[in-house]
C-alpha cells in the first residue's frame, strides 16, 4: 500500500470514499472525517486514476453505478500490481448473499449494506486498514528474514570455502614427512602424523558433506541408497577419534548384541554411507567430549525387526533445560565454541535416510542417543 501524502498525526489514514449519490457520500464521510482523510468520487473511471496515485489505505466502494459498477471496478484494480493489495469494502443496497459472495470472491476485503450505522462503517474500516498494515509489516519482516537468511548462508558457504585451503595445505605436511626417506622418523612420530593426516581428511569430508544440509533441510536432497555395513563406517569413526579420546582418557568400545547367544559380525543397513560418517562422527564426538576422564564411551549395536539400532552411551547427563529441544538447530550448553548443530545434523541425516534419532536419558549418570535406520529387510 503507498502512501505518498504526508498525513496528519490525527489522521488514521487516506479512505477513497465512491458512491454516485452525493447524500450518500455525505452521510458516510461525516462518519469518518474526524479519523481519517477522506477523498470522494461519483464515477467508477475516477477511482483507477486515483487509487492509481498512490496514497490510498482503503476503497469504500459502491456497487450499483453507471458506467463501471463496484464490482468492474474492484476486478480492475485487482488485477493491476500498483493497486492489487488496496483493500475494497463494498457499500450497496443489494441484501442477497450471492451478491456478498461475488464481492468477496473478486477480492473485496469486506461487504457492507446500506444504509448501516456510521459506529459500524467506523470500526470496519479500522479494522481492514489495521488489517493490511499488519499484513505489510509481516511481508516486510519475512523479506527481511529471507535477505538475513541468505546472507548467512552465503557468509557459511565462503567460510567452508576458505577453510579447505589451509586444510588442504596442513596435508601436504605428513605427506612429505612420511614419505622423504632422508627424514628419520620414529614409529611414534610416523603414527602421530597418521592421524593428523586422517583428522584431516574427516575434517574434509564433514565439510563437504555440510554443503548437502541446506538441501536436506528443504527436502532437496537426493539420497544415494546403497547397501553398506554400517559397523565398518562405525569402526573408521572411532579410528579417528581414537587419538582425541586417548588425550582426554576415554575409552571407546563397539559392542554387538545379538538377538541370540551368538554375535553378530555385520550390521546391514540401507541408505547413504557418506552420510553415516559424519552422522555418528558428531554424535561419537560429542559423547567423548562429554564423558569424565577414564570413562568409557559405549557404541551398542542390535538389529530390531527390519532396523539396525546404534545406541552411544556415555558417562554425565544432559541437563533438563536443553533436554525437549536436544536436536533442535543452534541448541548447546556449556561449550564455549558450540554451535549446536552437531546433533541437528545427526538428526537431519538419520530423518533423511528414513530412520530416528532419539535421546535416553533414563539412567542416573548416563546419556544415550539411539539411532534407528533401516536395513535391507525393510526395503
Amino acid at each position: 500500500m503507498k502512501n505518498n501524502l504526508e498525513l496528519d498525526e490525527s489522521m488514521e489514514g487516506i479512505i477513497l470514499l465512491v458512491d454516485d449519490q452525493p447524500e450518500q457520500l455525505d452521510i458516510i464521510k461525516s462518519s469518518l472525517d474526524k479519523f481519517f482523510i477522506i477523498k470522494t468520487t461519483t464515477k467508477g473511471e475516477m477511482v483507477l486514476k486515483i487509487a492509481s496515485m498512490g496514497g490510498i489505505d482503503l476503497i469504500l466502494l459502491d456497487i450499483i453505478m453507471p458506467g463501471m459498477s463496484g464490482y468492474d471496478v474492484c476486478r480492475q484494480l485487482k488485477s493491476t500490481p500498483d493497486t492489487h493489495e488496496i483493500p475494497i469494502i463494498f457499500l450497496t443496497i443489494k441484501d442477497e448473499y450471492e451478491d456478498e459472495a461475488v464481492g468477496l470472491k473478486i477480492g473485496a476485503a469486506d461487504f457492507i449494506r446500506k444504509p448501516s450505522s456510521p459506529a459500524i462503517i467506523l470500526a470496519r474500516s479500522r479494522n481492514t486498514i489495521a488489517l493490511q498494515r499488519a499484513k505489510e509489516t509481516l511481508i516486510r519482516k519475512n523479506e527481511d528474514l529471507q535477505r538475513a537468511l541468505k546472507i548467512h548462508e552465503d557468509m557459511e558457504n565462503m567460510s567452508r570455502h576458505d577453510l579447505k585451503s589451509p586444510l588442504s595445505s596442513i596435508l601436504v605436511a605428513p605427506y612429505v614427512l612420511l614419505n622423504d626417506a632422508n627424514i628419520n622418523l620414529t614409529e611414534d612420530h610416523k603414527a602421530l602424523l597418521r592421524v593428523v593426516e586422517s583428522s584431516c581428511y574427516a575434517i574434509l569430508e564433514i565439510i563437504n558433506r555440510s554443503f548437502d544440509l541446506v538441501k536436506m533441510e528443504g527436502g532437496n536432497y537426493h539420497i544415494q541408497y546403497e547397501i553398506f555395513d554400517i559397523l565398518k563406517v562405525l569402526e573408521r569413526v572411532v579410528g579417528d577419534l581414537r587419538h582425541l579420546a586417548t588425550i582426554n582418557g576415554i575409552n571407546v568400545k563397539i559392542l554387538n548384541i545379538s538377538n541370540g547367544s551368538s554375535s553378530i559380525d555385520s550390521f546391514l543397513l540401507v541408505g547413504e554411507k557418506l552420510l553415516c560418517y559424519p552422522l555418528f562422527y558428531n554424535l561419537i564426538l560429542n559423547a567423548i567430549e562429554a564423558s569424565c576422564k577414564d570413562c568409557t564411551v559405549s557404541i551398542f549395536l542390535s538389529i530390531k525387526g527390519c532396523n539396525v539400532v546404534v545406541r552411544i552411551t556415555n558417562s554425565g547427563e544432559i541437563p533438563h533445560a536443553i533436554r525437549a529441544r536436544f536436536f533442535d538447530k543452534y541448541v548447546t550448553f556449556g561449550k564455549k565454541k558450540g554451535t549446536g548443530l552437531g546433533t541437528y545434523s545427526a538428526w537431519l541425516a538419520a530423518k533423511t535416510q528414513g530412520g530416528t534419532i532419539d535421546l535416553d536419558t533414563s539412567r542416573i549418570g548416563e546419556t544415550s542417543i539411539i539411532v534407528t535406520l533401516p536395513s535391507p529387510k525393510s526395503s
